[in-house]
């Protein structure tokens, strides 16, 4: 698969194998007492793993061994309930093991008995790369963690987190305060991860990023559910909203990979992430000073062709719903809907069924990909008020390459609207420029 240097690897993760410091002694069942004791005493142990043929079936400890008479069978004595792990397993993900099933002690297996360690033992190589505020492993954790599931031959997805406008919590209130909302939205991400499905890092300062085993788009639809649930957040004395940005990379490999140097993809991951994260956050800037038009005020004049909503729909039954939105340009018209939960915000699958139908519609503009669906307040600056509206930030992915779009739409006759009239304001410029009159007429 891979032709990541040894030594390297090493470096980057260290596994159960790298820590036993104790020798593979045992006994068996059938043993006296006195048996279990001399090797304690020979081994400076106080634990021994009770094996019977290649299978450990137990465990015994000196003070299991206190005042029972020597001939005893160890089986008399001895506790049925044991861990047993890989010597492959990286350390942080054994005392997570042993931190479960509650012991003091696992025993370590490499085809047969390699060895045991102790949960004391994993304490300075877990404990050094943890952030004391946030309770959250540093980046070297999560990059630990993907290196291993692209190893085994998951497909990893990448989110990136960065909180808007953070100095304004440590200026306008004070650090103690700063210090309270990285706490809150580390919880409030790490309540909606699997942690069997995905690891969580406070990346530094007020970043945050997520490995996570979903593909690209379950691993979007989880980041935006994130932003949402951080914009509920509420503080005592803290009038702002607290929100994030956030990019979401990989999660779409179809073929395995081949010569792959892993730390370098998930560096690569990382990087990408990142960088859509921005530019979210520069977009979110640029409409909160006002200097992208918005619709309906916008002063030049619009560009055509343009595409139209002709008609929408939301419908809840139960604990479904349904979104349907019509698009038209020229003569040609289509439909889509999309479909989801009740619990669901009905601008996101509005945006869904939009997207839908506007790739029906012009299907030469290639695949687009929705990144971020919320309601946002714009601060109008020279009328001291404040615009509701909704903020759509979508990525074309185009034989031409890649390209990031935002749009918003302030909510007029209601929010599911101006959901779909945010999408088309992202686009409608650039499939002005793109698209020829004959791709058009080829729509219809």
């Amino acid at each position: 698969m891979g032709t990541e240097h040894p030594k390297k690897a090493r470096a980057v993760m260290q596994r159960l194998k790298d820590m036993i410091h104790s020798p593979p002694v045992w006994v068996n069942p059938q043993h006296p007492v006195k048996v279990a004791i001399a090797l304690m005493q020979s081994f400076q142990v106080d634990v021994l793993p009770v094996r019977e043929g290649d299978q450990v079936v137990g465990m015994v400890t000196a003070r299991q061994l206190l005042a029972v008479a020597e001939e005893t069978p160890v089986s008399e004595v001895m506790s049925t309930t044991v861990l047993l792990l890989s010597a492959e397993t990286p350390i942080r993900e054994a005392a997570d093991h042993m931190a479960k099933a509650g012991v003091e002690v696992a025993f370590v297996i490499n085809d047969t008995l390699a060895g045991m360690v102790r949960a004391i033992d994993l304490v300075p190589e877990v404990s050094r790369s943890y952030d004391p505020l946030t309770r959250l492993p540093w980046q070297d954790a999560l990059r630990e963690w993907s290196i291993e599931k692209l190893r085994t031959g998951h497909e990893i997805s990448i989110l990136f987190f960065d909180i808007d406008s953070f100095g304004q919590f440590n200026k306008q209130y004070d650090h103690v305060t700063g210090d309270r909302v990285l706490e809150v939205v580390a919880r409030t991400i790490e309540r909606e991860l699997d942690p069997d499905l995905a690891i969580l890092c406070r990346y530094g300062g007020d970043e945050f990023a997520v490995a996570t085993l979903y593909m690209i788009d379950e691993a979007q639809q989880l980041a935006a559910r994130i932003a949402r649930r951080v914009e509920e957040i509420q503080l005592p004395k803290v009038r702002d909203i607290i929100s994030v940005s956030y990019g979401v990379f990989g999660g779409r490999r179809t073929r395995e990979r081949e010569m792959v140097h892993y730390a370098a993809t998930v560096d690569d991951l990382i990087v990408r992430a990142s960088r859509l994260c921005l530019q979210m956050k520069q977009r979110k800037g640029t409409l909160a000073m006002l200097q992208l038009p918005l619709p309906g005020v916008e002063p030049e004049e619009r560009a055509e062709p343009r595409v139209q909503v002709k008609g929408i729909s939301y419908i809840v039954q139960g604990k479904d719903a349904e979104a349907s939105v019509e698009l038209a340009i020229g003569n040609a018209r289509a439909v889509r809907q999309a479909r989801g939960d009740a619990k669901q915000p009905p601008e996101e699958l509005m945006v869904r069924a939009a997207r839908d139908a506007l790739v029906a519609l012009l299907p030469n503009i290639g695949a687009i990909q929705i990144y971020h669906v919320s309601k946002v307040a714009i601060d109008l600056l020279e009328k001291g008020e404040k615009m509701d509206g909704i903020m759509v930030v979508v990525e074309t992915q185009t034989a031409a390459g890649n390209q990031l779009f935002s749009g918003f739409a302030p909510v007029r006759e209601n929010a599911q609207r101006a959901a779909v009239n945010a999408l088309l304001h992202a686009l409608n410029r650039p499939l002005a420029k793109w698209l020829s009159p004959s791709q058009i007429n080829s729509s219809t």
